[in-house]
């Protein structure tokens, strides 16, 4: 809701955007710190008796919490009063390492039976602030329910082979792997004649445990690439396969395993994990690791390597990394990949990232002993290890489907409506909905938007830029599309450094901005132009150069740049962008410059009508000065809506008759309009 201050009386002082703005955070802010302190207060569930039996209804009576580690056994009375041992339970936090749930470990209590089932769940306490607001939401849900007769050799993947909490994957995560791996080590200490409870691969992963790093190296279970720069700096990426729970833990520590495996699953539904083990001495030379430049090759196929299946497993303090790398990471491996076979590891060397014209690469092959571990086939046989096989008879269509991350497919779908009705319905409240959902998702979650680099990698590498990536050649599409029939949508609401620029003059009181000379501006638009002929010009002439990176500053905030020279650039475009309405866009963006030039040909341009031709109020409104009286310079809207919305509403000029006006105005001359 806006509050039309001028219609009060003079004496009302107006409030500053900057004020306003900051009197809603505190609003919005300080009930949500209210309601988290309050979560703190919650009382633990007593165990009792009847709460045991609940959860272990075969048994009859149980025992003290005793052992090592702690357990209460559950019996089962037969005749005569002979008492027969069913299982047992323990609650997670006498089991650590804990998960950490969404602010402190979730305390749960388990039921397990001598076959190492689950018989049944039920969480004690654990601290939320989603908990005041929605209530006990981990056991009244469907959530504790899934445990129920759960084999603990299982995986307990969230998203995988359990389905969390909406909204609260975190803490629904944390809940799965303190279940598992609690039941797993009281499995470990009183049933060790469990099947299948033991070592994978006959004892490879025993095997692996005595050796160091260094043996690892020499078994081949570490492949490492060397990765020169100027200067006589190099990055060093050590690989290893890290697809077997136990091995990982026993590389990185069990805490940053478990992180690292966490945030894999959220991100991705299925495939390995592969450390990258990160050092040298890049970063002083300004060319620190970017794991966009990974990308992975089997047969005929390369599988570039996206942002969200790279992941943080740690600072090399823990584990048999420790000491050897300066952080590690770990990507998640296509499943199309077959880990048993051979596959190359490539870094992008060029400047132009993604087109992979230049490559450093090492080739992985598991030895038999990471191929029993891989799939649990004796090591000393390495002939019977299973063959998963692999997918290149699917077709690249669909693959592409196959492969698809549902999740953002159907994230950017709905983004894509949310643009599409702001557009079609000019809908100015709809738009700054999108625009803030762009902002936050392509931006600084996703990172997934478009670049100048979408087209000259296109011209490098050929289609497949677009065709094995299902979110990109979404995006491509889209943009593509709306450019063609109604012009430069994208920049409207779609491009997140255009959404960030509109939020700063929203911002801005009113008194800073500024509007640029009109015979500056005509001159300086071209600019951009000049910008996007150069960077065509190198790719086709000098396609190992790449400067786009100076012009689009976009990428330096919102993959965190390192390099300063890039950082001062962006400040400069955003402190440009707080006087001048969409400065980046008017005068620097190659982009938004190749977008322009499409534009011409769209069919649907916006409509003009006689009043226009006497009326400054768009004019003056125009985010990108694309607007003289009736005439609008089409390559430079980014189809805001302004204007049109405006003649919708019928402002200004536009609320009087053609025939009133020609009375008021002096020299009417009649204008042909569109």
């Amino acid at each position: 809701m806006t509050l039309a201050f001028s219609s009060f009386p003079h004496r009302v002082p107006r409030l500053s955007t900057g004020l306003s703005s900051l009197i809603v955070v505190i609003l919005l802010v300080l009930p949500g710190a209210f309601l988290a302190q309050q979560a703190y207060g919650q009382r633990a569930i007593p165990i009792t008796d009847d709460l045991m039996l609940e959860l272990m209804p075969e048994a009859d009576v149980f025992s003290e919490k005793a052992g090592d580690p702690l357990v209460y056994k559950a019996y089962k009375v037969g005749e005569g009063g002979a008492q027969e041992l069913v299982g047992y339970l323990f609650e997670t936090p006498d089991l650590p390492p804990e998960e950490i749930g969404y602010a402190a470990p979730i305390h749960t209590l388990v039921a397990m039976d001598r076959d190492g089932i689950i018989t049944g769940i039920k969480i004690i306490n654990y601290r939320e602030s989603y908990r005041s607001i929605r209530g006990d939401f981990l056991n009244t849900e469907r959530f504790p329910n899934q445990f129920f007769d759960k084999d603990l050799r299982e995986e307990f993947r969230v998203g995988r082979d359990v389905d969390g909490v909406s909204r609260a994957t975190i803490s629904s995560w944390a809940v799965a792997r303190s279940i598992r791996n609690a039941a797993r080590r009281v499995a470990q200490a009183y049933m060790s004649d469990l099947e299948g409870l033991g070592d994978e691969g006959g004892g490879a992963l025993a095997a692996l445990g005595d050796m160091d790093w260094y043996d690892l190296l020499d078994e081949g279970m570490i492949a490492e690439l060397r990765v020169p720069y100027p200067e006589d700096t190099e990055l060093v990426l050590n690989f290893l396969y890290l697809g077997n729970e136990e091995f990982g833990e026993m590389m990185v520590g069990a805490n940053d395993y478990s992180g690292a495996e966490r945030e894999a699953s959220n991100r991705t539904d299925s495939g390995t994990l592969m450390l990258v083990g990160i050092s040298g001495n890049s970063n002083s030379s300004g060319n620190p690791f970017r794991p966009e430049r990974l990308a992975v090759r089997q047969g005929e196929d390369l599988y570039p390597l996206p942002r969200r299946q790279f992941v943080y497993a740690g600072s090399g303090t823990e584990g048999k990394i420790a000491n050897r790398v300066n952080f590690a990471g770990a990507i998640v491996l296509n499943p199309a990949i077959d880990v048993t076979q051979p596959f190359t590891l490539e870094y992008d060397t060029s400047d132009q990232m993604g087109s992979f014209a230049s490559i450093a690469s090492v080739d992985y092959e598991l030895p038999p002993i990471g191929v029993a571990l891989a799939t649990g086939a004796p090591w000393e046989d390495p002939s019977e290890a299973i063959d998963y096989g692999s997918s290149e008879s699917e077709s690249g269509f669909a693959r592409l489907v196959n492969e698809a991350p549902m999740d953002q497919v159907v994230i950017l779908a709905g983004l894509f409506a949310l643009v599409m009705t702001a557009f079609l319905r000019k809908s100015a409240t709809v738009r700054w909905l999108a625009l803030a959902c762009t902002l936050g998702y392509l931006g600084f979650y996703d990172g997934g938007f478009l670049s100048i680099s979408h087209i000259t990698n296109g011209f490098k590498v050929g289609p497949s830029m677009y065709l094995n990536d299902a979110p990109v050649l979404m995006i491509v599409s889209f943009t593509l599309v709306t450019v063609l029939l109604w012009g430069r949508i994208f920049c409207s609401s779609l491009c997140p450094f255009g959404a960030l620029q509109d939020f700063l003059t929203r911002i801005v009181p009113k008194r800073f901005q500024r509007d640029v000379p009109q015979k500056i501006h005509d001159k300086a638009i071209y600019i951009k132009y000049g910008i996007l002929a150069l960077i065509l010009f190198l790719t086709f002439v000098a396609p190992e150069v790449t400067i786009f990176q100076y012009f689009e500053p976009f990428g330096t905030i919102f993959f965190f740049s390192q390099s300063v020279i890039l950082w001062v650039i962006l400040i400069g475009f955003l402190l440009s962008a707080s006087v001048v309405k969409r400065f980046y866009c008017r005068y620097a963006c190659p982009l938004g410059a190749a977008l322009g030039v499409v534009s011409i040909i769209s069919p649907f341009k916006i409509k003009r009508v006689q009043q226009c031709d006497i009326c400054k109020v768009c004019e003056h409104a125009c985010p990108t000065g694309a607007i003289r009286g009736p005439k609008i310079d089409f390559k430079e809207c980014v189809r805001c809506d302004l204007c049109e919305i405006k003649l919708i509403d019928k402002a200004g000029v536009c609320k009087h008759e053609v025939e009133d006006l020609k009375g008021r105005v002096k020299g009417w001359q009649p204008i042909t309009v569109s």
